[in-house]
Parts: C-alpha cells; sequence; structure tokens
C-alpha cells in the first residue's frame, strides 16, 4: 500500500466498493429468498405505493389547456344576419282610399309588443282641407308574413317628426297575434361606423353606409334620484350617414352590425332621408304613449 501513487490508491478504492457492491446485493437476495413470506409481502407493498404515488400526482397537479379559436366574421355576412334579425319588426304602411285601395306612405317599426309601431310622421296627414287644416286618413298595415291589419293614430310629435300607430286586431287574433320587437343598439355611436339602412316600398331594400356626423345638444338633467342638482351632458339628437337618400323611404330603419336598431327616419330634420332619429329618443316617446288593450 504503500508503495502505490494518488491515482493507484484512487483506483484500488473503486474497486473494492465495486466489489462490495456486488457483495451486498448477493446477500441481500438471498436473505429475500430465505425470508418469511410476511416479511417480503410488506415490501413489495411499500415499493408498489411509491410507485404510485409517483406516477399519479403529477397528472392530478397538471394545469388545464385552454383552446382560444378565433372566428372570422365576414362583413357580408353580418349584414345579411342584421337584416334577417330585423325582417319581421318591419311594417308598409299603406293610406287606404275611399275605393278601398291603398297607397304605400312609409315604414313603420314595431316598438313594443302591444302592437305600437313608429314612423316619420310624414306617412300620415298628407291632405289638408280647404283652410289648410290636415286630415286624417285611414291607414294599413302590411306585415311580413302577408296579413294586412288596420291602423289607428294614438299619438303624434312635430318636434320630432314623429308618429305612432296602434294596430287593430279582431276578437279572435287578440292575444293569439304575436308582435316581434327587435333588438334596441343604446350603446355609444362612433364616427365611421358601418351602418344598415333597411328601406323599400313594396319589398325590402339595403343600403350599406357608415356614420358621417353625431349631431350633439347639450341636455341638464339630474345627476341622480338622490338629488335635484342638475348636471349636463351631451345627447345624440341626429345620426348623419353617407347613404344616399334617393334609396330611401320616410320611416327607413337604421341598423349596426350586430343587428340592433339604432336610427329610425323621421322628422325635419330627415329632409334629405340620410339623417335618422336616434332609437333612444323613439323609445323614450313610446312610453308616454298609452296604448289601447288588444
Amino acid at each position: 500500500m504503500e508503495g502505490l501513487n494518488k491515482q493507484q490508491l484512487i483506483l484500488l478504492a473503486l474497486l473494492v466498493s465495486f466489489v462490495t457492491s456486488i457483495a451486498t446485493g448477493i446477500v441481500t437476495v438471498s436473505l429475500m429468498d430465505q425470508a418469511p413470506p410476511a416479511v417480503t409481502e410488506t415490501i413489495n407493498r411499500v415499493v408498489e405505493k411509491t410507485i404510485e404515488r409517483v406516477v399519479t400526482e403529477p397528472a392530478a397537479q397538471s394545469a388545464s389547456v385552454v383552446t382560444k379559436e378565433t372566428i372570422v366574421v365576414k362583413s357580408d355576412d353580418a349584414i345579411i344576419s342584421a337584416i334577417d334579425k330585423n325582417t319581421e319588426s318591419v311594417v308598409r304602411v299603406r293610406e287606404v282610399t275611399g275605393e278601398g285601395q291603398g297607397t304605400f306612405a312609409g315604414l313603420a317599426l314595431v316598438v313594443s309588443k302591444e302592437g305600437l309601431l313608429a314612423s316619420d310622421i310624414s306617412v300620415a296627414y298628407r291632405k289638408t282641407d280647404s283652410l289648410g287644416n290636415a286630415i286624417a286618413e285611414s291607414y294599413q298595415g302590411v306585415f311580413p308574413d302577408g296579413r294586412v291589419f288596420p291602423l289607428n293614430i294614438v299619438h303624434s310629435d312635430q318636434s320630432t317628426g314623429l308618429i305612432f300607430f296602434h294596430v287593430l286586431l279582431q276578437d279572435k287574433e287578440k292575444g293569439v297575434y304575436r308582435f316581434k320587437t327587435p333588438e334596441f343598439g343604446l350603446g355609444e355611436l362612433k364616427l365611421g361606423q358601418t351602418v344598415v339602412a333597411l328601406s323599400g316600398d313594396e319589398t325590402n331594400s339595403v343600403s350599406t353606409g357608415i356614420i358621417s356626423n353625431l349631431i350633439l345638444r347639450t341636455v341638464s338633467k339630474p345627476s341622480d334620484t338622490s338629488t335635484t342638482t342638475p348636471q349636463t351632458h351631451k345627447e345624440t339628437v341626429s345620426i348623419k350617414t353617407d347613404i344616399r337618400s334617393a334609396e330611401l323611404v320616410a320611416g327607413s330603419i337604421l341598423l349596426n352590425l350586430s343587428g340592433e336598431v339604432i336610427g329610425l327616419g323621421v322628422g325635419a330634420q330627415n329632409s334629405n332621408r340620410n339623417a335618422f332619429l336616434p332609437i333612444q329618443r323613439v323609445l323614450e316617446l313610446a312610453l308616454k304613449v298609452a296604448v289601447p288593450p288588444n
């Protein structure tokens, strides 16, 4: 041993360690073969449980994988969907002559399930007497399903250019015929926002464009019910678009790409027909109209 150098000592130590480990393994196997069955069974159970825990616990702790799917919606599809969602809420108003024939006057929008329709005031009172007073004629509403019902004027508002009709149902139709109200877009409007106008005299016609201008006014209202101190804020009074007026009729409906009604073509401000009254204003007035029960 004294004559060995450092490298030879290291190699000798490795050799002794290797021989010792082999001898230990042989002795262990021999003892296991000679041990009673109860001892070997206990050892096997410990080993099996250890292996099971190592394998299954990471799987239980693994995080769930979230897959996000991006759906591309084409503008054409959005426009088609918007039209389909609102066709059942658009009514064609006809002025009835003495012979029972009707002439197209404009479009109306269903604004309540009780059969209240909103339209441009120009669809009515189109005749005057010798003194220049407007004469209320008889009116009919042609619904998308082909049904025709008499209409009764229940309210008109010169300042906004709105008129409200109530649909007159026969006794057998009351409580049976259902009026389809659209979805109303009451959110904020943006310049440049794409819009769709639903129009047409005999059949539906569609025009697309953008919001080119928003006419605002400053109004004062109480901030909440707990105080009467007025707070000023801006309110949209007109939605101007770049849609050609020649493509529109009285009472045309303005939609966003989500299929929500955001405006109605009514009022003196709509002399060129490509400006629309915000639907918020229409609904505010509709709530004040007393609707006879159907």
